[in-house]
């Protein structure tokens, strides 16, 4: 005790140092907050920055097609979290195609892709968008930092124990001038000190135990959230997560990934020679190629190859991943995803068969153009204007094609090609001038072109020298088809009455000719053209087929 009075009497401390000590001692404590705080920001940011990648990788798909929907679909995902204030997404122009956000603020209008930054307690993470090489467009994420009373509760218990401390300081401080004075008390006021002190040990080490199991259960609580947001995100893009140990070719896949395959929980899926075994058999060198690609050079995996599932159905499916190497740089997994591509495979081949599709049309368009310009250029007569001739029967196949168009290019039926070849030859309310009777037939394209145009050359002569040029004059269309007949036919009968008297034409041109020659040589069938006194006739027979069929 002796020993311990006469360091105390050496060693006064004085007032001012007892405050700079009890300074250092809040400075201390303000800076381990500050450092938490700092590692809490970069947790969070880690977090958001993870869950941006998600979301871009999620909805590339979504953007890939214009599919909204989708991206909603992947948005609304994110809005559980509510850490989470806005969530966007948006298209390679910056706008945005969904997104939501919470509480009264408001999604910025056009994105642009930034570094991460806090604005405050915010912090904003945005990320492209991209599909292999090809940009599709970015992601916005914004999150808010914990509220501040909950960091004042964390922080609470070091701040009591630093002010604690300071305050034993200053007391210690200004008991320290009577030390001197009162030495039988002094013993009794050390030992008392070293018991406060112990006690003060034993409730700092029980302090920090307690916040050392609290830290670990929140960090195991977030780790679990991490996970179960990460699972979450996979399911709403429908995306397959797996690993392969690249040691023993063991095999870790989930549901989803077994799903691409066409396979079950319960089906054997764990070993990598299983799953090549479901690669389609023109697809696993190339697989294989890029799998060594990526091991070697330690890239990203990216790869599309087909799957015969057990029911026989073909499917697509898109692998990405990266393999993970130990610290002598010996790789030891590989893990990624995977995504069922079959529509968009299904969509690619749809437009290539509509690119082909319009090619084929056009060809045949333009040499319809072409033939029809020259067979003008051969028959016009003194005083017939070629330029007037020849925009008519281009209005005719242009005609014939609007009413294509309406019907995607999937044939038009007989009753509409004639209206509306001879309609624009009576004025408005003398449709009662036109007669048309008959089944419903449907027409293939080429012969509803073709069939167009030889109405066209028909009621062009009546509106020069048949009925369509008498005030009372009418024409009658009647159909029918010959069942009797191997193979059954279908007989149009074109009769124009009411007209000027018709005399027979001194020679045929292109209009006569391509009725007569050009639809029996289209349909494979007999027409006959008269031009009797009383009207022009025309019959045509054409047998039926898959260009000229009834209706179911």
């Amino acid at each position: 005790m002796s020993e311990r009075l006469a360091i105390w009497k050496r060693w006064k401390v004085g007032p001012g140092l007892v405050i700079a000590m009890a300074v250092g001692l809040l400075l201390a404590g303000l800076s381990m907050a500050i450092y938490n705080e700092y590692l809490t920001s970069g947790q969070k940011l880690r977090a958001l920055t993870v869950q941006a990648e998600i979301l871009s990788g999620s909805v590339s798909a979504a953007l890939a097609f214009d599919d909204r929907e989708a991206a909603r679909e992947y948005v609304s995902a994110l809005s559980a979290n509510r850490d989470v204030e806005a969530v966007g997404v948006y298209d390679l122009q910056g706008r945005l195609v969904a997104g939501f956000a919470k509480g009264g603020s408001r999604l910025p209008a056009i994105n642009q892709v930034r570094p991460p930054a806090w604005n405050g307690d915010r912090l904003t993470v945005t990320a492209t968008v991209a599909q292999k090489s090809e940009v599709l467009g970015s992601v916005y994420l914004r999150t808010v930092r914990e509220p501040l009373v909950r960091r004042i509760a964390r922080y609470g218990g070091i701040a009591l124990l630093i002010i604690m401390a300071s305050l034993l300081l200053i007391v210690l401080g200004v008991s320290n001038n009577s030390l001197a004075l009162a030495h039988r008390s002094l013993g009794i006021e050390m030992d008392e000190r070293g018991k406060a002190e112990a006690a003060l040990r034993r409730s700092q080490e029980q302090e920090a135990a307690a916040q050392l199991t609290l830290a670990t259960e929140r960090g195991q609580a977030a780790l679990r959230q991490s996970q179960q947001q990460l699972e979450f995100a996979l399911q709403a893009g429908r995306l397959g997560s797996w690993e392969l140990d690249l040691t023993t070719r063991k095999l870790a896949a989930s549901e989803f990934f077994r799903a691409n395959f066409g396979l079950g929980p319960d089906d054997p899926l764990d070993r990598y020679d299983e799953l090549f075994a479901r690669v389609y058999p023109d697809d696993r060198d190339a697989l294989a190629q890029a799998i060594n690609k990526a091991i070697a050079e330690a890239s990203e995996l990216e790869a599309e190859h087909r799957t015969l599932t057990p029911t026989g159905e073909i499917r697509w499916i898109l692998v990405r991943g990266r393999a993970v190497y130990d610290e002598a740089g010996t790789p030891v997994r590989l893990a990624g995803v995977s995504l069922d591509i079959t529509g968009r495979k299904m969509a690619e081949d749809r437009q290539r068969a509509l690119l082909d599709e319009l090619n084929h049309r056009v060809k045949n368009t333009l040499a319809t153009v072409q033939a029809v310009a020259m067979q003008t250029s051969r028959t016009k007569s003194a005083g017939t204007s070629f330029e007037s001739a020849f925009l008519a029967r281009i209005g005719a196949l242009a005609r014939a094609h609007d009413l294509l168009t309406e019907v995607a290019w999937e044939g038009a039926s007989l009753t509409r090609v004639i209206s509306r070849t001879l309609e624009p030859y009576v004025a408005q309310g003398q449709l009662d001038r036109i007669s048309l009777t008959g089944p419903e037939v449907r027409l293939g394209p080429n012969a509803a072109v073709t069939l167009t145009m030889a109405f066209h050359e028909l009621a062009t002569n009546a509106g020069k020298y048949g009925s369509f040029s008498a005030v009372a004059g009418q024409v009658s269309v009647d159909w029918r088809v010959d069942s009797a007949s191997s193979p059954p036919a279908l007989e149009i009968d074109w009769r124009e009455m009411g007209g000027p008297a018709v005399a027979p034409p001194s020679r045929r041109g292109f209009g006569s000719r391509f009725i007569e020659k050009g639809l029996a040589r289209e349909f494979d069938g007999e027409v006959h053209l008269t031009f009797s006194p009383e009207g022009v006739c025309c019959r045509m027979r054409l047998p039926l087929s898959t260009k000229l069929r009834l209706a179911a």
